[in-house]
């Protein structure tokens, strides 16, 4: 809802019912607010307690944190999914070892300009960096660093999957709807055919499609507004969840035509976390004395599509017919799913 807010406030003139496509991750910046817990003060541990909805005692984060971290899927022929959480703190600035959160320290001299190289070389090891083949980009750039750096707080993930279909890529471009009077757009698109998951939500003024990946218990999840606007179906995903769209969802035989696209974003975290109620883990006062985040990013790369695993179309339909064929040539919000848990979610906007 922040994110979206954000974006949309932020975009030029007629297109601020969609905002711009971004992909987030709820559940990693859960894992690392309940990392950090118990590195901070009374006060910021309050405040990630409030926004995170639980109180833990140490046994149950730790608890907590094994049992999510060693749950969640497992790279493969078919999936590479890669997370890095980082924390870089000035000297001096008080840190405990959260779980499932390397923590390196810089060295206090460095200039704006060094800062910047330290920080990018530091968060270019990562194995999720090389999975990219470099496709995540340097994060920080010397303007940003003039102030110097208290403690820089970075989580990164990669995601790219084989659908359990291979899809055909279309030799034509597809029109993308936009809210009037925007001119539609054009797009390289897919066209998948499979048994998916499908649910009509005529009081959501929406539909809803839901793609397996080959990793069973991997999916993704469409909810795509009938009107190219996603402001009414935002709010409603946001102030209800995706619960009510999962329960209605029911396997159909499919053909999806939809845009072939990868999503590269990275979010600063800082106004979002004071949106969330974690003011005080941004705050300046006190300066570098106690742990406080002066930088802090997320920073994601998704595939949502089959790339090399896909076919070129040659006007020959190879698969049994489907029972219906669903354009999905407007702005979207979706949902990447593991056995019940959201992995990351977004909107992707033309």
């Amino acid at each position: 809802q922040v994110t979206f807010a954000k974006l949309s406030n932020s975009s030029e003139e007629g297109r601020q019912e969609n905002g711009i496509s971004f992909v987030q991750s709820g559940l990693l910046l859960h894992l690392v607010l309940t990392a950090l817990s118990p590195a901070v003060d009374q006060e910021i541990r309050t405040e990630i307690e409030d926004a995170t909805g639980y109180a833990p005692t140490e046994e149950e984060r730790t608890l907590i944190l094994n049992s999510v971290l060693s749950w969640l899927p497992p790279s493969s022929a078919s999936l590479k999914f890669r997370r890095a959480a980082r924390l870089v703190a000035a000297p001096g600035v008080p840190v405990g070892a959260g779980l499932g959160l390397r923590v390196d320290r810089l060295k206090g001299t460095e200039d704006p300009a060094e800062l910047a190289r330290v920080l990018n070389d530091m968060f270019t090891t990562d194995q999720v960096e090389k999975d990219s083949g470099g496709s995540l980009r340097e994060t920080f750039e010397e303007e940003e660093l003039t102030g110097g750096v208290c403690a820089a707080l970075l989580s990164t993930a990669y995601l790219r999957a084989r659908w359990r279909a291979a899809p055909t890529l279309l030799n034509h471009s597809s029109a993308f709807r936009r809210p009037s009077p925007a001119a539609p757009g054009d797009t390289r698109a897919l066209r998948l055919t499979d048994q998916l998951g499908y649910a009509d939500l005529p009081d959501w003024d929406a539909e809803a499609i839901e793609i397996q990946y080959l990793e069973p218990g991997l999916s993704l999840l469409l909810v795509v507004p009938r009107e190219p606007s996603l402001r009414l179906l935002a709010q409603r995903l946001a102030a209800e969840g995706i619960s009510p769209v999962l329960q209605r969802l029911q396997e159909r035989r499919l053909a999806v035509v939809m845009p072939l696209y990868t999503l590269r974003m990275t979010l600063l975290l800082p106004n979002k976390l004071e949106s969330m109620g974690v003011s005080a883990l941004v705050s300046g006062r006190g300066g570098c004395g106690a742990l406080r985040l002066s930088h802090a990013v997320q920073r994601i790369m998704f595939w949502a599509e089959a790339g090399r695993h896909a076919y070129k179309d040659d006007g020959i339909e190879w698969d049994a017919p489907a029972e219906r064929e669903v354009a999905v040539d407007r702005p979207y919000a979706f949902y990447v799913r593991w056995r019940n848990v959201t992995l990351m979610n977004g909107h992707f906007v033309l």
